[in-house]
C-alpha cells in the first residue's frame, strides 16, 4: 500500500470507532510508524478536539524494505495502559526575576486501540514539537536561559528516576504486570542491541584511522553488552523505556513565547520498552543532547544534561561508566550517520569523542572526566 492508501484505511477504520476524524494530517518524525494528528468530527465531552493516531504495518514507515512485526504496538499499548497508574512528576521553579513556573512530565493517555489493525488513538499535546526540534528551532536555540534549560533537564531526570524506581517494584501488582510485558519484548531488545553494538564494530571500516586501534576494546564492549541481554531485574538492571531521547519528549512550541504557568512534557514511543541496563536510558538522552552543542553550538544541550543528571540523582559509578560507554557507542553510529547534522570534520570529531569516552569509561577512571560535561555523572 502507498502512504495515501494507509491513511485512507486508517481514516475508514476511525470512522467506525468512537473517534471518527474529519481530517488526518501525517506528522513528520515517525520512523517506524504512520503517525497522524486527527481533528475529531465531534469534540469529546471534555472539549478535546484533536488526537494523535498511530498505526503500524509489518515494516517501518520510513523504509518498507525493513521488515518489523507490527506486534511491537502491543508492547506500547500495554505500557501506556499500565502507566496510567504512574503519577506525573511536577517541579516548581523560579526564573531570575522571581517568577514561579512549573514543569510537568507525563505519559500520553491511551484512548483507543485496535489489536487487529495495530491502530492506536492517544491524547494530543496541541501545537507540540519534540524537544530536539524545539531546541534547534530558530529563535529558540539562542534565547533559552540556563535556568530554564536546567529546570527542563532536572524535571526529566526526576521523572526518569521515578519511573525506574516505580516500575521495579515487583511487589506491586500493577507494576509487575507492566514489567512482565517489558520483559517479553525480546525482538525489540535484540534490535536495539544490534543497532548499537553490532554497528559499533561495523563502523570501524568507515573510520579505520580513528577506530581500528580500538577493535579489541570494541569487541569486549559488544560482548559485555550481549551478556546484559540475559540479565534480569536487579541492581543496575530493570524495566526501561528503551528509546529515551529528546526526539521522544514533546513540548509546546510556544513554551518560550510567554511564561506558561505549567509547561507539559510528554514521553512518547514505548515500543522499545524492555528489561535492560538503566544506563541505556540515561546514555541515549545525554548523547543526543550533547550533539546539539557539538554540531549546532547550542549551549542549552549541555545545560539540559546538567539538570538531567542532577534530577536523576544518586548515579553510582557503575551506572555512570556504563552510561558513558553507551554515549560513546551512540556517537560512533547514530551521531555519524544521521544526515544533515554537521560537516565531515565535525562528524570525525564526534567519532573521536565517542572512541575516547568508551576507552576512558572502560578504564573506570573518573578523574579522566574532570573539567568536562561528563563529570556531572559522578557527583554522587
Amino acid at each position: 500500500m502507498s502512504d495515501q492508501d494507509v491513511k485512507d484505511a486508517v481514516a475508514k477504520e476511525l470512522a467506525e470507532s468512537p473517534y471518527p476524524c474529519s481530517t488526518l494530517t501525517q506528522l513528520s518524525g515517525g520512523t517506524a510508524n504512520f503517525v497522524y494528528r486527527g481533528v475529531l468530527a465531534e469534540p469529546l465531552q471534555d472539549g478535546t478536539t484533536t488526537v494523535i493516531v498511530k498505526h503500524a504495518e509489518d515494516y517501518i514507515a520510513s523504509n518498507r524494505e525493513f521488515k518489523l512485526s507490527a506486534q511491537r504496538c502491543l508492547v506500547e499499548e500495554a505500557a501506556l495502559r499500565g502507566l496510567n497508574a504512574f503519577p506525573s512528576v511536577t517541579t516548581t521553579n523560579h526564573s531570575p526575576d522571581g517568577t514561579k513556573y512549573q514543569i510537568t512530565v507525563k505519559t500520553p493517555g491511551l484512548l483507543h486501540f485496535n489489536p487487529t489493525t495495530y491502530t492506536q488513538v492517544m491524547e494530543d499535546l496541541p501545537s507540540a514539537l519534540d524537544l530536539k526540534t524545539f531546541l534547534l528551532s530558530p529563535g529558540v536555540s539562542g534565547s533559552v536561559s540556563k535556568d530554564w534549560a536546567l529546570s527542563i533537564g532536572r524535571t526529566l531526570g526526576i521523572w526518569l528516576r521515578s519511573f525506574h524506581v516505580w516500575i521495579a517494584d515487583a511487589d506491586a501488582a500493577a507494576q509487575a504486570e507492566v514489567a512482565a510485558g517489558f520483559e517479553k519484548n525480546e525482538t525489540m531488545k535484540k534490535l536495539k542491541f544490534s543497532i548499537n553494538y553490532d554497528s559499533l564494530l561495523n563502523m570501524i571500516g568507515a573510520y579505520p584511522d580513528l577506530l581500528e586501534g580500538s577493535r579489541g576494546l570494541f569487541e569486549r564492549v559488544r560482548e559485555r553488552a550481549a551478556a546484559e541481554l540475559e540479565e534480569g531485574s536487579g541492581g543496575a538492571f530493570g524495566p526501561i523505556h528503551g528509546d529515551f531521547w529528546s526526539g521522544n519528549v514533546l513540548i509546546p512550541k510556544t513554551a518560550l513565547d510567554q511564561p506558561l504557568p505549567v509547561t507539559p512534557l510528554v514521553i512518547t514511543d514505548w515500543e522499545l520498552a524492555q528489561v535492560g541496563s538503566r544506563a541505556l536510558d540515561l546514555g541515549q538522552m545525554i548523547a543526543e543532547l550533547y550533539m546539539l552543542k557539538h554540531y549546532k553550538d547550542i549551549d542549552a544541550g549541555l545545560w539540559v544534561i546538567e539538570g538531567f543528571a542532577e534530577g536523576y540523582d544518586e548515579i553510582s559509578e557503575e551506572i555512570a561508566f556504563r552510561t558513558l560507554i553507551h554515549v560513546g557507542v551512540h556517537f560512533i553510529f547514530f551521531g555519524s550517520t544521521v544526515a544533515g547534522w554537521g560537516t565531515p570534520e565535525q562528524v570525525r570529531d564526534l567519532v573521536r569523542v565517542g572512541r575516547d569516552l568508551i576507552t576512558k569509561a572502560s578504564e573506570k577512571d573518573r578523574s579522566a572526566f574532570k573539567g568536562e560535561i561528563w563529570e556531572v555523572l559522578f557527583r554522587a
